[in-house]
Parts: structure tokens; sequence; C-alpha cells
């Protein structure tokens, strides 16, 4: 794979996306990171899954803004498709998977540290945001509950209506870290995490956590995907558009003067 490391670690497998200074999500990540959960859901001595990063400061800022924005509305409906059938998988994952956010974690590179089960974030000058609605962007239904679901409905306001950028800190106060550690540790403090999941007997384990997010009002098999034409059109509004090419814009200035 190009974009996804995975490696064993006793019962865990740990999942590491590396690509470019930011981890910024395209089509082949998505699709290699489904490749790995199918080794993890196939592999009866993986017992639990770590999701990291190997790149300094970041876990994930997002979509990648050249190559993403730049689709059009069938290759954008295949991608986000793909994407959504990803956090859903992730979140209803039948054993544990864990991040270990070890820097900034943004809109999409957010979601996919929401999908897991419990986040150990690196304490720093980091960020954590579901800033799509300062672009115009409109999040599925199932997006939103697995906010609410991760901070409160409090939280999740601020989170998903304010597009708020919450520090390591704050996180933690709200639930949203199940704890912090520097960054050096900030993986192995995952892995631990994890694995003290992974002793569980798996069949309750499986059967509790699908439970637990139907309690919590979550849909059994997950449903976004009857909600992405909505998101297609949101994505292509013109408001949306605007807002896009204005960040495109700004990047590629912070590019120059630099």
């Amino acid at each position: 794979m190009e974009f996804v490391k995975s490696e064993r670690d006793g019962k865990l497998l740990v999942v590491t996306i590396s690509r470019g200074k930011a981890n910024a999500l395209n089509s082949a990540v998505v699709e290699e990171l489904h490749l790995v959960l199918d080794d993890a859901e196939e592999s009866a001595d993986v017992r639990g899954v770590v999701v990291a990063s190997d790149r300094p400061k970041f876990f994930s800022a997002g979509f990648d803004v050249v190559e993403v924005f730049s689709y059009d509305r069938e290759t954008m409906r295949v991608f986000f498709g793909r994407f959504m059938d990803l956090y859903e998988r992730m979140l209803r994952f039948p054993k544990p998977v864990v991040a270990a956010v070890t820097g900034h974690a943004y809109a999409g590179g957010a979601v996919l540290a929401l999908a897991c089960d419990a986040r150990v974030m690196s304490r720093g000058d980091f960020g954590f945001a579901l800033n799509e609605i300062n672009l115009g962007i409109v999040l599925p239904p199932g997006l939103i509950k697995m906010a609410t679901t991760a901070v409160g409905a409090k939280g999740a306001l601020e989170m998903v209506l304010g597009g708020q950028t919450f520090t390591p800190d704050r996180a933690l106060e709200l639930g949203l870290a199940v704890e912090l550690a520097d960054p050096n540790d900030t993986l192995e403090r995952a892995k631990l995490r994890a694995g003290q999941l992974a002793e569980k007997p798996q069949g309750a384990f499986k059967a509790i956590k699908r439970l637990f997010l139907e309690s919590t009002g979550h849909h059994p098999g997950g449903n976004d995907r009857q909600w992405l034409d909505q998101f297609i059109e949101y994505w292509f509004s013109p408001e949306c558009l605007e807002r896009k090419q204005a960040l495109i814009d700004s990047l590629q200035n912070s590019s120059r003067v630099r």
C-alpha cells in the first residue's frame, strides 16, 4: 500500500496513515483503510485496532483540498459514498478501535477519530474540529449523531454548528479524549487502551457495542448513504463552491509567500 501502513503489535493491528505533510485524505487513502480493516476483521488473532499517524503534528487535516475539491459530481459521489462506508464501518467495527491523535484533526480527519471507540490525544497546540459549516458543507445526520454521542448535545452544537476548534484540554473536559499524553507517548497510551479493550470477551464486546450504539440513536446498520444525494447538492451549491475556492486561493497564496 502507498499511504496506509499496518503492522502487528501482539494482538493489535496498528494502522498508520502516511500521506504528504498533513495526511490529506483522498480516494486512495480511503480505499487502503478499507483494505486494512478487511484484514483486521478477517484475522481471528487480531483483537483490536489502533489508528495512528506518522506525520509530525498532524493526525489528518481532512480532505485533500487540491484533489478532492476538483472532483466532479459523479467522482465526488463515489468518493464520499466510500468515505461514508468507512466511518460507519469503523463506528460499528466488531473489535475495539482506538485513535492515537498525535496532532491536528480537522474535518474528515476528525471524522475518522470520532468513529473510533476512544481517542488518546497529544498535549500541545493542536486543534480538533468539524469545521465543514465554515465552507457551507452540511454534515450527514449520522456524523452529527457521532459528535453528539462523543461530547453531548451542547458540545456537539459548538463543534458542528459553531465549527469551533477544540484544544486537547477542551477535548478532555468534554470527554472527546479519554486522556492526554505527551506526543512521544500518545501511540503507546492508545495501544494500552486498545489492549485493555481487546482483553474483553469478544462476543460480549461486539454485542454490547452494537446495543450501545442503537440505544444512543445510531441506525443499526448505518444509513448515511441515504443522505448522499443531499450532501452532493450542498457540496456543489453556489455558497459552498465560493468558499471552497476561497480556501484554495488562500492556501495557494500562503504557499507563494513561503
